[in-house]
């Protein structure tokens, strides 16, 4: 495994391969595998949620996903986990229906490190996708973090970024001076 390169917004090199419309995934399963190993480590090396394969120069309908477990304080102090973590590789992934309703939430990309800005996304969404066995898998009416990951990193694979939904520039957060 290896931790690849992210491909920067702030790049002129990088910035037309992360405008591009990605292809659909053609590459076999024994390719797939240390790639898809090779995302997850390069997402984890830098704290991300979901990473695109336009991210790292590929032009492939390729995102891995991580939702990190979830866990509540009790009473007596003891900490219990209310939400096991979830990881997604997904193969050609398509939003097939999103909600009316929408939410504001504070949004990052990898390809823009530590600048942030409130995101309107839709409140959930339903996605389907290929896992690397090539299975059809759907997972429907996802919410919170998950939605929002999965509407960031379909956005990546049809060359479209956060910052192409920030409203107002006065709102994106810069925390690159801060430890």
């Amino acid at each position: 495994m290896a931790v690849r390169r992210i491909l920067s917004i702030e790049n002129k090199d990088d910035l037309p391969i992360l405008r591009q419309q990605c292809a659909p995934v053609s590459m076999s399963k024994q390719e797939l595998e240390p790639l898809i190993e090779d995302m997850f480590e390069t997402m984890h090396e830098v704290d991300g949620v979901g990473l695109a394969a336009p991210q790292i120069g590929i032009n492939q309908r390729l995102v891995v996903i991580h939702i990190p477990a979830r866990h509540e304080k009790k009473r007596d102090g003891s900490v219990v986990e209310i939400e096991a973590e979830q990881n997604y590789a997904m193969l050609d992934p398509v939003i097939t229906h999103r909600s009316e309703t929408t939410v504001t939430g504070s949004e990052g990309c990898l390809s823009l490190p530590r600048r942030y800005a409130p995101i309107k996304r839709a409140s959930w969404v339903t996605c389907e996708y290929r896992d690397i066995k090539g299975r059809n898998l759907r997972i429907r009416r996802a919410t919170g973090l998950l939605a929002r990951a999965i509407q960031h990193e379909v956005d990546h694979l049809n060359g479209v970024l956060f910052i192409d939904h920030v409203t107002d520039p006065t709102t994106i957060e810069d925390i690159r001076d801060q430890k």
